[in-house]
């Protein structure tokens, strides 16, 4: 991750292959896919586990399952009463995964009581915290129609905490559900006990018990408030309590919503990686997940990515030049309703975290930035999206991110080529003036690919703007790619030398001199190793295997048509995908242990990671996502250089 100073944005508590190398084949499966998988093989695997991490959020609607998980609604908490605390980011009674809510309430007389609505609350145009919805906004409402019953899991910290649970009544009187506000929840108070049955207070087990409202039959139209509890004095004979809940979810699907998928699967740690990581969806990562569902035929989860960066370029919450931004957040992909900054309805979400101590949500300012190279990753993914399936939007969005990357980056100091974007927050970003060999790359395959879709010879020009900054950054006396400048955007930055640089020419342009000399640079510098597990290091120190560069490097040796050496990698990589820990046998980790070096200012961690497992997929199928991604076999190559060095 990269470790960047940080900014608050809002603040609020948000509690929320089919390969032929593949020796014994199982049994084909039938799928929606347009190539044939074979039920148990490691690429069926991958794929399943990439189905996995884009449907998580998106089985059920959840209140509550993680602080900032990406699934979280209603994540504004409403405050009823007086002496109750809440706490988000409980790490030690959870019921599953990395955090639960800790709930109390300390009687300060004999009467007193208290109590939490989790609602949808609002956001209007220069607030920077959610505000109460009692009912007074229009507009600010979630349709949960379908949904059959609210479940969550609760327990005492001792036994017999007596608490009441319950959903919606917002503006509506408690007690005869008449409305009291000109926009209510659609829906009356309905507790365990059933609609309108207030009090009903329930005694707490010492252990997790899953406990169920009923739904059937219920307005839920338009709902503002979620879920909520509320206890008092005399049902406790005076004494404080604290109870605990988790995993707060409706029984609604919504698998046909726009959404991208988390970069990481998260753990319980004291890690910061696990709790700013949490909710993150990287443009890249979703682009690499958008190549491999175009590659595997899977339209229908293909078209929802690309129809989700067609929406993030039309619905920015600030820019309206056409510019994506490094990541986005898991989960809905649109804001929620009554959700509207700088006066903008349906914005995409940006991704954050919350800080328990000091009470504030904050963003990183490198992901709300926008990078040359993972603007470049989304033109060649809808690209490929377009030459396989069609559809005149995907191709307007990409000739829109071309012309925002050279108006904005283009570059004529030294060898040329594109700086790297843009990082910080609206309205004034800050140029970022280095440039880097793989960002590069990837536009001059971009740029090369809209060449040859519409026959406008500025692209040509345009991709050869950024190649001759790549050969520039050839060292011919050692044989391999530098990774770029520094910041005056002509001195060589010499601090590191990247894998990528490596795998990524012979990708971009085929076998040749330098790159075949690249690649033998990468096997004797980059190799790495770490228990059992071979493969390649990011950079030049060895410290352990980058199991997504280990697939690069899969497909640089099928270019080059050394099959040994992809047979040893792909079972190495088959062997990570089976035993790696904090994986689940489907799919690839980022690294073997946490904390593999780069030689820049981030760290990859062993937590199972959307991009490794698609650059495995790409090894697995034998396909080069830069240029084609066509049926089996798949065209490893690039078209024919247009312009010889």
């Amino acid at each position: 991750m990269k470790t960047n100073t940080f900014m608050p944005f809002f603040l609020l508590l948000t509690v929320s292959g089919v390969s032929t190398l593949i020796a014994a084949m199982p049994s084909p499966t039938t799928t929606s896919m347009g190539i044939e998988l074979f039920t148990g093989s490691p690429l069926s695997k991958a794929y399943q586990h990439l189905n996995e991490v884009m449907d998580k959020y998106h089985l059920s609607f959840d209140v509550y399952t993680d602080v900032g998980a990406g699934g979280n609604h209603f994540v504004h908490l409403a405050k009823m009463g007086s002496d109750v605390t809440i706490n988000g980011s409980f790490t030690e009674t959870v019921h599953s995964g990395a955090t639960a809510l800790t709930n109390t309430f300390s009687p300060s007389s004999p009467n007193s009581w208290g109590g939490w609505y989790f609602q949808n609350g609002v956001l209007l145009a220069d607030d920077v915290q959610l505000r109460d919805n009692w009912g007074i906004y229009p507009n600010a409402g979630y349709n949960l129609s379908g949904a059959t019953k609210l479940t969550f899991w609760a327990r005492g910290a001792h036994g017999g905490e007596r608490v009441e649970f319950f959903a919606f009544g917002v503006g509506r009187d408690p007690e005869t559900g008449i409305s009291i506000a000109p926009y209510p929840d659609a829906e009356v108070k309905v507790t365990l006990c059933g609609r309108l049955a207030s009090p009903c207070y329930i005694a707490l087990d010492s252990t997790w018990r899953l406990y169920s409202i009923t739904l059937t039959g219920l307005n839920l139209s338009y709902v503002i408030g979620g879920f909520g509890w509320v206890t008092n004095a005399p049902e406790n004979n005076g004494h404080g309590i604290t109870f605990y809940l988790d995993d707060i979810r409706y029984d609604k699907p919504h698998l046909n919503d726009l959404r991208l998928l988390g970069s990481y699967e998260t753990i319980r740690s004291a890690q910061d990686f696990d709790t700013i990581l949490r909710n993150v969806a990287f443009t890249y990562d979703n682009a690499l997940a958008l190549i491999a569902y175009t590659a595997a035929g899977d339209w229908d989860r293909a078209k929802l990515l690309a129809d989700a960066f067609v929406y993030v370029q039309g619905n920015d919450r600030y820019y309206t030049d056409g510019r994506l931004r490094n990541a986005y957040q898991s989960g809905d992909l649109v804001l929620a309703p009554g959700w509207t900054p700088h006066n903008r309805v349906g914005t995409a979400r940006m991704p954050g975290w919350w800080n328990e101590t000091e009470q504030k949500w904050y963003e990183d300012q490198g992901f709300v930035g926008s990078d040359t190279g993972n603007l470049a990753w989304a033109m060649i993914a809808l690209l490929n999206y377009y030459e396989k399936h069609g559809g005149q939007e995907y191709l307007a969005t990409t000739i829109t991110l071309g012309n925002w990357i050279v108006t904005h980056t283009l570059d004529t100091r030294g060898a040329g080529g594109y700086t790297g974007g843009y990082i910080k927050w609206e309205p004034d970003p800050e140029k970022v003036l280095w440039k880097s060999t793989e960002h590069n790359l990837d536009l001059y395959v971009a740029f090369e690919r809209l060449y040859h879709i519409t026959s406008d010879p500025i692209w040509l020009e345009r991709a050869n703007h950024a190649r001759d900054f790549v050969e520039a950054m050839w060292s011919e006396g050692q044989g391999f790619y530098w990774t770029g400048t520094l910041t005056d955007g002509v001195t060589l930055n010499r601090q590191t030398i990247p894998l990528d640089a490596q795998s990524w020419a012979i990708l971009a342009f085929g076998p040749d001199e330098r790159t075949r000399r690249a690649i033998a640079y990468a096997e004797i510098h980059h190799h790495a190793t770490w228990g059992n597990y071979e493969g390649f290091d990011f950079n030049d120190d060895r410290d352990m295997p980058w199991f997504e560069g280990t697939g690069q490097m899969v497909l640089a040796y099928l270019t080059l048509g050394e099959r040994s050496k992809v047979q040893l990698y792909l079972n190495e990589l088959r062997d990570v995908q089976a035993t790696a820990p904090n994986g689940n046998g489907k799919g690839i980790v980022a690294a073997p242990a946490d904390g593999l070096t780069t030689g820049f200012e981030w760290q990859y961690f062993n937590r199972l990671h959307v991009g490794a497992t698609a650059w495995y997929v790409f090894a697995e199928q034998w396909c080069n996502p830069y240029w084609k991604t066509g049926d089996p076999p798949f065209d490893l190559h690039p078209p024919p250089v247009l312009k010889r060095r």
